[in-house]
């Protein structure tokens, strides 16, 4: 039967040499030439959403497919084409288009899925200069570490029937790797984001990984509560290659002479647009599994946590200071090794990412997350936040896993001042008072006709 494959490129493309030979590759592999689509769309534009361009992806969509949404057909994306994929899945892969499940194989090769560290530095004036202008504003935002359209889109893709159930098989394939050199240990002084361990020098495997969990703490009395989650998609981290470059990038190193077996990631493509059944998905799971662990025999492991800061009725909170760290023997609060690196969302400064490394986090020591929230008046405030491990043994393990994210929303009480509003009984031998703007009686004993 005829199936066809689309790949979609990332950010800042503006050549089909994106792709190098991936399509000829498919084509070596048993895929008719003429039914490997090569995508194209504009990403530099400021005013330009991941939404438009996930409803200019179906309208695309459906002119190749000849509007017969029955035919199988298998999809391919690099980098910030997982984030249109997955808005693309969520919102028009529905009705009559999913009713005979065509969309088979969805392959992500560094998806940022939970954003990427260097999107903030693409709205620089750097990168105005680079692009000669606009730079993709609204998608950079989305980028961002810890973005609403993160949430946004976890939100959705944590209820099954957006995609499991339409019969949608994704993968998340991730390079791990930080090249060396000279000229590239020099260029990490100057910009470490670019450089960063866990990472393939551009999203972090953490953040590439589509498996996360979501999570609601209670500041008020410390309670965690178990939101959903999406588990069981088959991810790899492969230590050979980087997010792009001629020799070590994930898609565009991948050549015309180029073999699967000599080219990791190429070979899991491979396997994975072969999938026809959950047997055959089930095996790619234990291979790329297979390939994580080799990887985490060469690179230490990660993960990411991203939480978001709300009071009880939804409101962001967005002025706070956030501490996590661990208490020793004499009860004494110190900083973690752990924590390698945290960022204050830039457009929605309630979300907050920590970076953590695996190998300094020991389950034998009590951990904190200590939170104080500034609400800027003396008029209203928000109860500190102060919780810790002692005790709940399984907690860490929940909330730090190697390789994923996990999303914590984080409810503050937020609670009136006293001098907020109060009434004075008709007998008040103050009566009556003068109060400034800050609820303090500054006069009383004011007479009346």
């Amino acid at each position: 039967m005829k199936q066809r494959v689309f790949l979609i490129h990332g950010w800042s493309v503006q050549e089909t040499t994106t792709y190098q030979a991936l399509h000829l590759q498919l084509a070596r592999a048993g895929f008719a030439l003429e039914d490997v689509y090569l995508g194209r769309y504009v990403t530099l534009e400021d005013q330009v959403e991941i939404r438009d361009i996930a409803r200019a992806l179906h309208a695309a969509l459906d002119e190749k497919l000849g509007r017969d949404w029955s035919q199988p057909f298998h999809i391919v994306t690099h980098s910030t084409g997982a984030l249109v994929a997955r808005a693309w899945v969520a919102r028009h892969y529905t009705g009559d288009c999913c009713q005979h499940r065509p969309l088979q194989n969805l392959v992500f090769l560094a998806g940022p899925h939970f954003g990427s560290r260097l999107a903030h530095h693409g709205r620089s004036m750097l990168a105005h200069a680079r692009y000669l202008g606009d730079t993709g504003e609204q998608i950079l935002r989305a980028l961002e570490l810890g973005s609403a359209f993160s949430w946004q889109l976890a939100d959705l893709w944590l209820d099954p029937a957006v995609w499991q159930e339409k019969g949608v098989r994704p993968y998340c394939l991730i390079g791990d790797r930080v090249l060396k050199g000279f000229k590239n240990e020099f260029a990490a002084k100057v910009f470490p984001a670019g450089f960063e361990a866990g990472s393939d020098m551009v999203v972090r495997a953490a953040a590439g990984n589509l498996n996360f969990r979501r999570y609601t703490l209670e500041a008020r009395n410390g309670k965690l509560h178990f939101d959903g989650a999406v588990e069981g998609v088959p991810f790899g981290t492969l230590w050979q290659h980087v997010h792009s470059g001629p020799e070590h990038g994930i898609m565009n190193s991948i050549k015309r002479r180029t073999s699967a077996e000599g080219h990791p990631a190429l070979r899991r493509i491979l396997d994975c647009l072969s999938v026809a059944n959950d047997a055959g998905y089930a095996q790619v799971r234990q291979s790329l599994a297979l390939d994580t662990a080799a990887t985490r025999q060469k690179r230490p492991g990660f993960a990411q946590l991203d939480f978001r800061f709300r009071d009880q009725e939804g409101q962001p909170v967005s002025d706070y200071l956030f501490h996590l760290g661990w208490i020793d023997g004499q009860g004494k609060e110190r900083p973690s090794k752990a924590v390698r690196h945290t960022h204050k969302n830039e457009k929605d400064p309630s979300h907050f990412t920590v970076f953590i490394e695996m190998k300094h986090l020991d389950p034998a020591l009590t951990y904190f997350v200590d939170l104080q929230a500034n609400s800027g008046s003396r008029l209203f405030g928000y109860e500190p936040m102060k919780v810790t491990t002692e005790g709940r043994l399984n907690v860490l393990a929940e909330l730090v896993r190697e390789d994923q994210t996990t999303q914590v929303d984080v409810v503050l009480s937020r609670r009136a001042g006293g001098d907020l509003f109060v009434f004075h009984p008709g007998n008040d031998a103050a009566l009556h008072v003068r109060w400034d703007r800050r609820g303090s009686v500054v006069e009383t004993g004011l007479g009346v006709e």
